[in-house]
């Protein structure tokens, strides 16, 4: 289930994720431009379902199946604020997304997958979360005054943002066809609430991971959703793509099946997602970071922040791994790493070079110096 650890995954705002400042920079991705109609719609949507308050009887465990008309994009819907700590509507998309909510159901509140650390930048998801009014940004105190927005009650979570997140990146404000789509889910999933409301007993004979799709031609305006109407589908998360592998030309790996084996050198080495955000085309986005450090002195042998194309930091990882092995003129005894993925990333370097990888729970020197770096960089920022 959600609950616990799936609000906290997304408490702040943000997933775990950190987050911007409010004061714009030049180098700052250019806010996505909505229709004013757009907004007005949605802020009544948004408002309506807030009042609606179906976190009271709903659970995040309770998911609801949509069909995108435009799109024809299933969308997996789910409510969270059981808690009373996170107040909001997350619409799941795309197989990452669908991955990330369903391990996340399925797995009793952990999302699983090869990097289970660093979950909260892997979600891919719109959503409108109700907050207080101090945590809005300037952009959406513009949005809400134009629509004329005031929340009845003043106080508590009761202003609405709308965020997109996708991996990697920064929550960010939400283009057209994300407003479309949340203006599309949110008077649907009410209408489901409004259900569960009347027959709790709605979601009782099915089993985490079953979804509730509504039909594709079910239009709120025209009536209140009925039990029958629900088509119940058992999902399941969609296979994770296998990493890219870590390789190098001809020419390096001849150089480092060169080097001389050391004995008692061992190296730790890692690549995850970086706390330091970048800009990029249309958000900020967290790049990954590549780290070698010798677990014997601590020295770093190679870091580097990836170029955004580099899903998964392969080329990245290569770079620094190179470093290391260059400038140490040693082949190390063993490799240590401390994620399945970055174990599956370097398994041609591991045929190649001889090197064993093994896996550890943590990685204490390297995870010291990547700590020390980053508050060092939160400090000059």
């Amino acid at each position: 289930m959600l609950s616990g650890v799936g609000n906290a995954a997304v408490s702040g705002s943000n997933g775990g994720v950190p987050e911007p400042t409010t004061k714009r920079r030049a180098d700052q991705p250019a806010v996505p431009q909505v229709l004013p109609e757009t907004w007005k719609a949605l802020v009544v949507a948004a408002d309506e379902f807030n009042r609606l308050a179906p976190w009271v009887w709903m659970h995040d465990s309770h998911l609801v199946g949509l069909r995108h008309p435009v799109t024809k994009e299933v969308l997996l819907a789910s409510i969270l604020g059981r808690l009373r700590t996170v107040f909001a509507l997350l619409v799941y998309r795309r197989d990452t997304g669908h991955r990330w909510l369903l391990n996340t159901i399925l797995n009793d509140g952990k999302p699983g997958g090869l990097e289970q650390e660093e979950t909260a930048f892997d979600q891919d998801l719109v959503k409108v979360e109700f907050t207080r009014k101090r945590e809005l940004w300037p952009e959406d105190r513009g949005v809400l005054a134009a629509a004329g927005y005031v929340p009845v009650v003043k106080r508590g979570s009761v202003w609405p943002i709308f965020r997109s997140l996708v991996p990697g990146g920064f929550p960010w404000h939400v283009t057209q066809a994300e407003a479309d789509a949340l203006l599309f889910a949110l008077p649907r999933v009410a209408a489901v609430a409004r259900l569960v409301r009347a027959q709790p007993e709605v979601w009782a004979q099915h089993l985490d991971g079953e979804v509730a799709f509504l039909p594709g031609d079910f239009d709120p305006m025209l009536g209140e959703l009925r039990r029958e109407q629900l088509d119940w589908h058992p999902m399941i998360p969609p296979p994770e793509p296998l990493p890219e592998l870590v390789t190098f030309d001809e020419q390096t790996w001849t150089r480092l099946r060169k080097l001389p084996p050391a004995k008692g050198f061992h190296l730790e080495l890692d690549v995850t997602y970086s706390t330091m955000a970048v800009a990029g085309d249309d958000r900020p986005r967290f790049p990954k970071l590549a780290m070698a450090v010798d677990r014997a002195s601590g020295f770093i042998g190679g870091l580097h922040l990836s170029e955004i194309n580099d899903r998964d930091g392969a080329a990245t990882l290569g770079l620094v791994l190179s470093k290391a092995l260059t400038t140490s003129g040693h082949r190390p005894e063993t490799i240590r790493v401390q994620r399945s993925r970055v174990a599956a990333m370097l398994s041609r370097v591991a045929k190649e070079l001889g090197i064993p990888v093994h896996h550890e729970r943590e990685l204490a020197e390297l995870n010291a110096a990547r700590q020390s770096m980053e508050q060092d960089f939160n400090r000059v920022r």
